[in-house]
C-alpha cells in the first residue's frame, strides 16, 4: 500500500482526484454486482490516491 501511495504522489492533485473518483465508482459498481472482493481491491486503491492528496492540501489547522 505505501509503494501505490508512493507511485501516486508523482501525479498531481487533479490527476489524484480522478484516480479516487474512477476507483470509487468502480468499487461501487462491484459492490452492486455482488463482487465484494474486487470492490475491497478497488477501495483500496481510491483509499491509496486519497491518502496520497494529504500532502498536497493546506493544513486546516
Amino acid at each position: 500500500m505505501e509503494k501505490l501511495v508512493a507511485a501516486f504522489r508523482e501525479l498531481d492533485a487533479d490527476d489524484l482526484d480522478v484516480m479516487a473518483e474512477e476507483f470509487y465508482g468502480r468499487t461501487e459498481k462491484c459492490l452492486e454486482a455482488g463482487k465484494d472482493n474486487w470492490a475491497q481491491v478497488y477501495a483500496l486503491i481510491a483509499v491509496a490516491a486519497v491518502d496520497a492528496l494529504e500532502p498536497l492540501r493546506p493544513n486546516d489547522n
